[in-house]
């Protein structure tokens, strides 16, 4: 598995599989194992995504807004899921209100609009 997902290969030929008898008399053997795939998954590479057009990183996404902006952002009423436009129309509202492009793919401009939920839901400075 660590092969494969290193090279990112899927021609790779896989290992023997080795069993284990009497593995409920064997707790270590599988502890070790559930250590070594859990070792595994914490060294994964992160999935990368090859978008059509550019798109912004997500670092310069989550830059502080000018003051104007924020002063604005508090005196206005956001839109809401009771606003009455589709789903693809209210995709490229709430993309354009963070700065996202939204090109001829909504779902790209999605996915970055939710890795950018993901990075502020992981940042420090962001949690309650």
């Amino acid at each position: 598995m660590l092969l494969r997902q290193i090279t990112k290969q899927r021609d790779l030929q896989p290992p023997p599989v080795r069993g284990l008898e009497n593995a409920t008399l064997n707790p270590k053997a599988i502890k070790a194992w559930v250590t070594k795939v859990n070792e595994l998954h914490k060294t994964k590479p992160a999935p990368s995504v090859t978008y059509q057009k550019p798109m912004p990183d997500i670092e310069s996404l989550m830059q502080e807004w000018p003051n104007e902006i924020e002063k604005l952002l508090e005196s206005i009423k956001l839109p809401t899921a009771d606003l009455d436009v589709d789903v693809k129309t209210f995709s490229r509202i709430v993309c354009s209100i963070v700065d996202i492009p939204i090109h001829a793919n909504v779902v790209e401009g999605l996915h970055v609009l939710f890795t950018l939920y993901s990075a502020f839901n992981a940042n420090q400075h962001f949690r309650r």
